[in-house]
């Protein structure tokens, strides 16, 4: 039977499949092979059902006992599961149990996110270093990246810089603090750069009272900056018109530092060069594209900012192409369809 034919039950990011992780992922893949997909409901029978970590795990622990026969796909991209037992998989648990989007009152989430990886019959994540890990508990774990060519409206290709160097970061707004990891490079290069943030207007957590103003961390930026709310058909532009893009990442935060290089990637695709933190997946990355753009201290990030500066035209875009020869070689929308393939046919060898 073709994939086509079979009734696909999708547990999404959000309700309505807007969610980056939907449409950049199983939604752009299903809607390319024109699959037959719906809301995933405990009350009906699929042949696969696409779970991600938005979903109530111990209802689908149940509901795979139940129909066993049913193929479960669990994605999770993040790294939640490889921090070990701490307060946050305890609080994690808590706060999904409390808002009701868990039944079953987990002590240490990461204990039901391996029941998950255990009963899937295949699990989905971002890195190598996931996948080594969930291999423990499952021997069908496949690595998928996404795809962002639907969501870019607009591409570098002005490579000359003005008399301030316009940086510019992209991302959650949860994750904005990040760029406060090099702030006294900021301080430092204060009189030679501007920095453009796009991020969502508030940093939202589980109960509203501990919401947080994205402009209020970004008020202890040293460097004159600017902030835009992320807009789908704005936010390439804006990463479009800068000179240089940058994604520092604190060490000892383990659930960003495992990463997968999306948002390198994402870079690349709109155009623009990219300085980063030396995560794996970044460090893994950029040796394949042969690019030395990899910052770990203070003094790494403004040697290498101020060297950007100093290129010409035409060295800026020799820059460009080796990345572009990464994603040609690496991250074609052909080669992403493949490995998506790859996932559903191992459901049923």
């Amino acid at each position: 039977m073709e994939l086509s034919d079979k009734k696909i039950g999708y547990w999404p990011y959000r309700s309505d499949y807007s969610g980056p992780g939907d449409r950049r992922r199983f939604i752009f893949y299903a809607n390319t092979k024109k699959l037959n997909y719906e809301l995933a409901s405990i009350d009906k029978c699929y042949d696969v059902v696409y779970l991600t970590m938005g979903c109530d795990i111990s209802q689908w622990i149940k509901y795979k006992k139940r129909y066993p026969h049913i193929k479960i796909v669990f994605e999770i991209v993040d790294s939640y599961f490889l921090e070990g037992f701490n307060f946050f998989s305890f609080f994690r648990g808590l706060i999904k149990f409390i808002i009701g989007k868990e039944t079953k009152l987990y002590l240490n989430y990461n204990r039901a996110i391996v029941n998950m990886f255990m009963i899937a019959d295949t699990v989905v994540c971002s890195t190598q270093i996931q996948k080594n890990f969930i291999l423990k508990y499952n021997n069908n774990v496949h690595i998928s990246l996404d795809y962002f060519l639907q969501d870019i409206t607009h591409f570098k290709i002005n490579y000359s810089s003005n008399k301030r160097l316009k940086i510019v970061w992209e991302g959650q707004a949860y994750t904005v603090k990040n760029l406060l990891k090099i702030n006294k490079v900021f301080k430092k290069l204060g009189n030679k750069i501007e920095l453009h943030i796009i991020a969502d207007p508030v940093i939202n957590y589980p109960f509203k009272i501990f919401n947080k103003k994205t402009t209020k961390i970004l008020s202890k930026i040293h460097c004159q900056h600017f902030f835009y709310v992320w807009e789908k058909h704005s936010f390439s532009q804006i990463i479009a018109e800068a000179d240089l893009a940058i994604i520092p990442i604190e060490r000892s935060d383990k659930l960003h530092w495992n990463k997968p290089e999306n948002k390198l990637l994402l870079f690349w695709q709109i155009g623009i060069p990219v300085l980063t933190s030396p995560t794996p997946a970044y460090t893994n990355t950029m040796k394949k594209a042969g690019l030395p753009c990899l910052c770990d201290s203070t003094q790494e990030w403004v040697d290498k900012i101020e060297s950007y500066i100093k290129m010409n035209d035409e060295q800026k875009k020799q820059w460009m192409q080796r990345a572009d020869g990464y994603l040609q070689n690496n991250h074609r929308k052909d080669m992403i369809i493949k490995k998506w393939d790859e996932i559903f046919i191992s459901l049923f060898e």
